[in-house]
This record gives structure tokens, C-alpha cells and sequence, in this order.
């Protein structure tokens, strides 16, 4: 069914180094003050954790019983639930994001296209190959994790196969936060389009990384700007304002790509 407005719940966390059911905990930990049940709950990239490089193996084979988890905790609450996790298949290991429904079934699962070389990142995972878009409430949504927002084709892309909301997971570190901010604003402003970005917060075995978790509507404003710590962090967009932004200012139709 399709719904003007949503609400969205943004997990902003610290993150334990290669402690599945610690990092579960503390989400459901955090989740405990909210009293609503959100339509989207969005948890930070490799939530349950972090880069462990060197137990990647380990990790990937609890990632059937952390989706288990998650698929509880979406059917209790009634709510979309999605981060990204260690996938392992066919011997080849992805940083997927995956989206569980509210009936506990897993809708989605992109895996991480643009992996960030600086981390040697493209060392450790293969990447994926295709843009992920779902239906959510009725809306098409599309996926994204953390490096894959300095790269507008991919956004592009999700936004002419008519997504109206992008949601993001990330690991973002605290050295190019202004970064993260302008780039996520970009995003929303470019594709007139809700951005919604959950970044991990706290400090990691060789980064500090800084929160600042955001909701930005198509007009470039920042509905949601998380403060500095760990919690839970909600608010509800109106989805009217796609169609009002992209009617006012028509860039999408103005578009020529027979050129560029």
C-alpha cells in the first residue's frame, strides 16, 4: 500500500570489533525507548562487526543467524529493518545490505558495488555488479553503503528507475566528515530525492568515526541531523515533497543524456 508519509528510525551505534551477539544486543538495546513502531529501521554498514578483516570466514558463517534475529525484531516491531553484513558465496566474500520486510522475510540484498581502496577494502571483498532498488510502503527505494556516495551514476541510476528514497548504511570516518555531509546533501539535492544515512559512531581499531547520521529532503535540508552519541533517532518524511520539488524545479525532465 502505498503511503504519503513514513516514518524512519536511524540506529547510530558504536561498533564492536567481531562481536556478532554484542552488537545485536546493544541494537536491541537502543531500540528499546522507541515506543512507535517505525515503518524503516536503518542500522550502520557491517553492524555487527566492523572491518575484522581476519575473521571474515567466522563472520559470514553467523550472518544466517543475525538475518534470524533481525527478521524477529522486524516482526515484533512491525517495521523494514536493513544494515549491511559479511556474505559469503561461492567462496567469494560481499559486503551486502540487506532489507528485511515486516514479515520477517529478506527483501533485498546489495551487495556493495564501489569498494574504498584506502581501507583496502577491494582486497578483502568482491564487489557486487547490480543497483538495488525495492518497494517499501509502496515506494521504491533504492540501496546504497557508505563509499558508494561519491559516485552520482549509481544514485543516478536508482533515481531514473524511479526511486524516490535512498537509504544509506555507512562506516564513514571522523577525518572527512564534511565530506559526508555535503556529499549526502548532494545526493538529495541532485536527484530530488529523501536521502536517509545511518553512519557508525565511536571509536574503531584504526578510525574514529563520527555519527552525524542524517535524513536530507529533495530540497537539500536536513530533517533529521543526529546528535553526538549513540541512540536511536526517528523522524517522518512526506513524500508529497518528491513530486512538489521535481514539478517546481524540473531537472529530470531537463535532463539531456543524448549529449553526456
Amino acid at each position: 500500500m502505498n503511503k504519503d508519509q513514513i516514518t524512519l528510525t536511524l540506529i547510530q551505534m558504536n561498533v564492536s570489533l567481531g562481536s556478532p551477539e554484542k552488537n545485536l544486543a546493544r541494537i536491541k538495546k537502543l531500540l528499546e525507548p522507541v515506543n512507535k513502531s517505525p515503518d524503516i529501521i536503518l542500522l550502520p554498514e557491517l553492524w555487527n562487526s566492523g572491518y575484522d578483516f581476519e575473521n571474515f570466514a567466522k563472520l559470514a558463517a553467523t550472518t544466517p543467524a543475525m538475518l534470524e534475529n533481525l527478521a524477529i525484531v522486524a516482526e515484533t516491531r512491525g517495521s523494514y529493518i536493513g544494515g549491511s553484513l559479511v556474505e559469503e558465496d561461492s567462496g567469494n566474500f560481499y559486503n551486502t545490505f540487506f532489507l528485511t520486510d515486516p514479515k520477517g522475510n529478506h527483501i533485498a540484498a546489495y551487495r556493495k558495488i564501489h569498494l574504498f581502496s584506502l581501507m583496502n577494502e577491494d582486497r578483502h571483498f568482491s564487489p557486487g555488479h547490480r543497483p538495488c532498488l525495492v518497494e517499501v510502503c509502496g515506494l521504491k527505494v533504492g540501496l546504497m553503503t557508505c563509499y558508494d556516495i561519491r559516485f552520482p551514476e549509481l544514485s543516478r541510476n536508482l533515481t531514473l528507475q524511479g526511486a524516490q528514497l535512498l537509504l544509506i548504511c555507512a562506516q564513514w570516518p571522523r577525518p572527512r566528515t564534511a565530506h559526508w555531509r555535503t556529499l549526502l546533501q548532494a545526493r538529495a539535492i541532485e536527484n530530488q530525492l529523501f536521502v536517509a544515512a545511518c553512519n557508525r559512531i565511536g571509536q574503531g581499531k584504526e578510525h574514529r568515526y563520527p555519527g552525524s547520521s542524517a535524513i536530507i529532503d529533495p530540497w537539500g535540508e536536513t530533517i533529521l541531523k543526529t546528535p553526538n552519541h549513540q541512540g536511536a533517532f526517528t523522524a517522518t518524511i512526506d513524500f508529497t515533497k518528491v513530486k512538489e520539488v521535481r514539478q517546481t524545479i524540473a531537472c529530470l525532465n531537463d535532463r539531456r543524456p543524448e549529449i553526456y
